[in-house]
């Protein structure tokens, strides 16, 4: 039972965080769950007396984290910068082992010297994802974004290795170099292979089910989540480095993963990333909240060495600067031979010495660090105590701290985002525009094309939401956001006030019940046509949702009878209450034009051409099978008695038309989007890059319709 409340704190101090972060915005996400585990093992202290099995925590926590890793990096930038990956991954963390294991055992005597390399070791690994996460705003180049990323997945393999040679000295006493370098090399070699092997398998066996039709997008994301488990413990099995296998698979499966070329492989890249997303926050604040629960534990280890609180505190600060400067110099010096050679390590126009602190400081350590330091061993070989096992926790979890610390403070001073111009927000408005003008003129030309076929209800209602999209779009420019608003608040007053006219007016023949009616299927005409939002509240929802829904739902089935006068009645006069609302939108439209304000009328523009083509559409409606042209008079005369309110046109019909195709057509224009993408990619009019953006946002839309 202690273990279940101790795994539900963790989560309740996860799932706090992620408000938190909405809402604090100096403080970086990881610091903020330090701080929660802090503030629980403080106000719930038993929960520092639970342990995690330290077996547990590189194949629970740090498999899945690299792997999860390996599906955002781009392996063709990795190999690109092989060499300065293996530098920083491989050389640096035997580097910083050495130099941070000397500095350590120095300070304090009383830890072995292979201990404090085992500490080493687990400070080599970065956490790329955890500087990602810092609230600052913090412009880190391509190439740094890639050297951090491709360095935090193979030293994570190298510095567990490190630190588990050093462990492994530290309880047997014995060590041997040359043993140790062969065994390094067969593990090493051993666990890409191995992890390169497993992956190739994993992603013919994916493909295989997908050929054989069994395309469940559930069971895919749950096989892709049990890869690194399996990668894991099969390397593991066959005695070679179960981390470098994991990123060595994650690579290999992502390097293979299709793009979107179907609504399949677009729903399974949503459900897959969606589910790593929650497996990575969740493992990611997990370990920081133990960290943030390790913390009260600082006095007890230095006290069980010999040292004070303060003295541990500085030993924490000493093996962080030791880290850090072992970072730098190394970094540095790799920028300055790139600079001789007329290149650049960092990718950054700075000094030398500013691109390499930026990368050092931005090679905060993480989750990846304090799970390596739990799993030291309680005992050494015949039982005794791991002599300063404690102490070493303590270290590691201080140090994280300060680099996270140091990362937050110094990142936006050192490379501060630059201001937004708003240029990428523009391009993808234009790229919108484009695409719903290129797919409203497919859709309007259908309607010329065959203007009384059954799907042409259908069309006019999908249109008439493309013509509110891009209605939209365009007063999403900067230069009209704040007249935009103005003019529809008054539009918004002016339609509300029309509607308590028609309610007077409505009432003197009619009971209030009919109004409600009415009002329930006026909603629904104006939700048809494209409204949406604030202005769709125009019209009320009445007395109880649960009422107006089972009304649509008990006047929908009346939909498949053209003959059902009552329901022609309504939803007849429902749109003649819908032209009124527009009306008074035009009316105030043209008062806004004529006053002189620049942006107000700009902004009203725009709108009146939208309610204009809206009008134009609900009249079509209530013409619906007279011989009638739209642009004539007659077109726009009331087609029914205003005394007996007795409603001929065949409402019933057009709406039943509508429904019946509705779902084809709806489709229809999706794939018109993405042919209108094609081509304005092909033309150069749109970016790769925001044309991918947009079939994304298309093929969403796809899988909401199937």
């Amino acid at each position: 039972m202690e273990q279940f409340e101790f795994i539900l704190v963790v989560l309740a101090c996860v799932g706090l965080s992620s408000v938190l972060d909405h809402v604090v915005e100096k403080v970086s996400l990881p610091v903020l769950q330090v701080i929660l585990g802090l503030a629980a093992s403080v106000l719930v202290p038993g929960v520092r007396e639970v342990r995690v099995e330290s077996e547990l925590f590189l194949v629970l926590f740090i498999a899945p984290l690299l792997f999860n890793e390996t599906r955002e990096v781009d392996p063709r930038r990795l190999w690109q910068s092989r060499g300065d990956i293996l530098s920083l991954s491989v050389g640096l963390v035997v580097a910083s082992v050495l130099a941070v294991g000397y500095v350590l055992h120095w300070l304090v005597p009383s830890i072995p010297l292979v201990a404090a390399f085992a500490l080493g070791g687990a400070l080599g690994p970065t956490d790329a994802a955890a500087v990602t996460a810092l609230k600052s705003s913090v412009n880190l180049s391509d190439r740094q974004t890639t050297l951090l990323s491709g360095e935090s997945l193979i030293n994570d393999a190298s510095g567990v290795v490190a630190f588990q040679f050093a462990v492994a000295a530290a309880v047997t006493g014995s060590f041997s170099l040359a043993i140790a370098a062969g065994t390094f090399l067969v593990l090493f070699a051993g666990g890409i292979a191995a992890g390169a092997l497993l992956g190739v398998a994993l992603s013919a066996v994916i493909r295989l089910l997908e050929d054989l039709g069994l395309e469940d997008v559930t069971s895919h994301a749950l096989y892709e989540l049990l890869a690194p488990f399996l990668v894991y413990l099969v390397a593991e099995a066959l005695h070679v480095s179960g981390i470098l296998a994991v990123v060595a698979a994650g690579i290999v499966m992502a390097a293979s993963r299709p793009r979107f070329r179907s609504t399949f492989e677009a729903r399974r890249s949503l459900v897959s990333g969606s589910l790593w997303s929650v497996v990575s926050f969740l493992i990611n604040g997990t370990v920081f909240v133990l960290l943030g629960m390790q913390l009260p534990h600082v006095a007890a280890p230095g006290l069980s060495g010999g040292l004070v609180p303060a003295q541990v505190l500085g030993v924490i600060v000493a093996v962080a600067a030791t880290s850090m400067l072992c970072r730098l110099l190394w970094v540095y010096t790799l920028e300055v031979g790139h600079r001789r050679r007329g290149e650049s390590l960092c990718g950054r126009s700075g000094s030398a010495l500013h691109d390499a602190l930026v990368t050092t400081v931005a090679g905060a350590k993480g989750a990846v660090t304090l799970s390596i330091a739990l799993t030291l061993p309680a005992t050494v070989e015949g039982g005794a105590p791991f002599v300063g096992r404690d102490l070493l926790v303590t270290l590691a979890a201080g140090v994280i701290l300060v680099t996270l610390l140091a990362a937050d403070a110094a990142l936006p001073r050192l490379a501060p985002q630059p201001a937004d111009d708003g240029s990428l927000g523009r391009e993808r408005r234009r790229a919108t525009m484009a695409v719903l003008e290129g797919t409203a003129a497919e859709l309007a030309h259908m309607l010329e094309e065959e203007p009384d076929a059954d799907h042409a209800p259908a069309v006019r209602f999908v249109l008439d939401r493309y013509l509110m999209r891009m209605a939209t779009e365009r007063l999403e420019d900067a230069d009209v956001a704040d007249a935009n608003r103005a003019v529809e608040r008054e539009e918004f007053r002016r339609q509300a006030q029309t509607l308590n006219q028609l309610h007077a007016r409505h009432v003197k023949t009619r009971s209030e019940q009919d109004w409600k009616e009415h009002v329930r299927w006026l909603r629904f005409v104006r939700h048809l046509v494209g409204y949406q939002g604030r202005m769709e509240g125009v019209v009320p929802h009445g007395h109880a949702l649960g009422a107006a829904a089972a009304a649509i739902v008990r006047r929908s089935a009346h939909v498949a009878r053209p003959d059902d006068e009552e329901f022609a009645r309504v939803f007849g006069q429902a749109c003649i209450y819908a032209i009124e609302l527009e009306y008074a939108s035009l009316d105030y439209f043209d008062e806004a034009i004529a006053e002189g304000d620049a942006g107000r009328a700009k902004a009203a523009r725009i709108r009146r051409d939208t309610h204009e083509q809206l009008l134009r559409s609900l009249w079509s409606w209530l013409n619906y099978g007279r011989d009638v042209p739209v642009d004539s008079d007659e077109a726009y005369a009331l087609p029914y008695n205003l005394l007996t309110h007795e409603f001929a046109p065949r409402f019933g019909e057009h709406l039943a038309k509508a429904r019946e195709y509705a779902r084809d057509v709806d489709a229809t224009a999706l794939r018109i989007e993405l042919d209108v993408i094609a081509r304005l990619q092909a033309e150069g009019q749109v970016s790769r890059h925001v044309a991918g953006e947009l079939r994304e946002d298309v093929y969403l839309l796809q899988m909401s319709e199937e």
